[in-house]
């Protein structure tokens, strides 16, 4: 079989999906959707094949929210898009294939229930929808009645995976123990809910994010709540949410990712460190962030435009032009395997 050109690739990505894409001002092309790393970073290829019933297509063309894996599977990946649905790929990332039931349209967040990998949740507009065959069919769990409030956090417990958090663009925080059948709200922050993570060494701990108004923790399954905002007011611009992680190799470890750059906590924030980067705090937005599950002197992070990779820690940080021009919005360490790495992208507005 003859290999196709790159430029060809692109041209029947435009074809195959209806999508426009835009190049950048250098040759490397603005090229949304994953790419796939098999050596920490040093170099990367897309994963786009799209597998649907008339043959096969890309993905090339899809704005990237984020990526989640399945616990027990770490080749089961679903992708959540800013306007295509919900995709999924069963062999890390060689093929993807859609959600048929969920349509087109935002999807905020992904989890799994980590005992059942057939029993999925995810959100869609002022949504959550459940899936209990591996993605074939969706139904409708929880529609709040507020057309513009949308379902923006989920979240499964692993010890009892029957209880779902969910949390929503008014700031209310809900949760089921049923599985979905039924929700009540247990918590209002008044401001956008933008993740919640369940700390799997401790179910009953929980953190949320929220858009601009810091981090917020349950130790006693969401009854109570506290804001561990203090140690991070002498970090200016740290409020302003990008993203918060796990630090997998420590039972506390927290990794927000704010306007001021990259700030840690190895006490389940109780106190806060700014990580020393190349570039001044607050000059440079980060858009992903990744930590080795297994090592975590080992960080990435990505700008616009450069990917940044530190193996001791932030003392001293390696440089590369990203492999897309489009914008790195999610990035994630296979957990088994720390040589590979996974990276989405969209075109934000471009």
């Amino acid at each position: 079989m003859k290999k196709l050109s790159f430029k060809t690739l692109i041209l029947a990505s435009i074809f195959l999906t209806g999508c426009t894409i835009s190049f950048g001002g250098s040759n490397t092309p603005s090229v949304s959707g994953v790419f796939k790393s098999f050596d920490r970073g040093n170099t990367w290829i897309t994963k786009s094949l799209f597998l649907h019933s008339g043959g096969t297509g890309t993905i090339s063309g899809v704005n990237v929210i984020n990526l989640t894996f399945d616990p027990q599977d770490n080749r089961a990946i679903y992708l959540a898009t800013e306007t295509d649905g919900l995709l999924f790929t069963y062999d890390g990332g060689d093929s993807w294939q859609k959600a048929k039931q969920v349509g087109n349209g935002r999807i905020e967040a992904v989890a799994i229930d980590a005992k059942n990998k057939c029993v999925i949740y995810a959100t869609f507009t002022n949504t959550v929808l459940k899936s209990v065959d591996c993605s074939r069919t969706w139904a409708e769990i929880y529609i709040d009645t507020r057309a513009d409030k949308n379902v923006t956090a989920l979240a499964v417990d692993f010890f009892n995976s029957l209880i779902v958090y969910a949390g929503n663009s008014a700031g209310d925080i809900l949760k089921s123990t049923n599985g979905g059948t039924t929700w009540q709200v247990i918590h209002r922050l008044n401001n956008p809910i933008t993740k919640i993570l369940i700390n799997p060494n401790d179910t009953r701990v929980l953190y949320l994010a929220t858009n601009n108004n810091g981090i917020f923790k349950s130790t006693n399954s969401g009854i109570s709540w506290i804001d561990i905002n203090d140690g991070l007011k002498q970090y200016s611009g740290s409020m302003e949410y990008r993203n918060l992680i796990f630090d997998a190799s420590q039972s506390d470890g927290l990794m927000l990712v704010a306007k001021y750059g990259l700030i840690k906590s190895n006490n389940g924030g109780a106190t806060w460190n700014a990580l020393n980067l190349i570039t001044p705090p607050a000059t440079a937005d980060i858009f992903s962030v990744a930590i080795n599950p297994q090592n975590n002197k080992e960080i990435y992070y990505a700008t616009a435009s450069t990917f940044y990779k530190t193996t001791d820690g932030g003392q001293n940080w390696i440089t590369k032009r990203l492999p897309s021009n489009a914008v790195a919005t999610y990035m994630q360490v296979d957990s088994n395997d720390p040589n590979i790495l996974y990276m989405g992208f969209s075109n934000l507005g471009r």
